[in-house]
């Protein structure tokens, strides 16, 4: 299992979504279900980009910038 940082790039702007999945397809997948779930209306996907890919193990996390 694998935790993946992504960038997506949408209607609503630049957004991090991290999640943990098996793969990258599966990854790529619950970006989808995640951004579903978080918006009241869906906003238009431009780019999915995948940042970083760390296998998960105690203590794993990611620093995020938020400039």
């Amino acid at each position: 299992m694998y935790l993946y940082r992504l960038e997506v790039e949408c209607s609503k702007g630049k957004l991090t979504v991290i999640t943990a999945a098996e793969d990258e397809e599966k990854a790529f997948r619950a970006v989808d279900e995640h951004m579903e779930r978080h918006f009241l209306t869906m906003p238009d996907i431009h780019e999915v980009t995948l940042l970083e890919k760390k296998r998960i193990s105690p203590g794993t996390a990611y620093v995020i910038d938020m400039k």
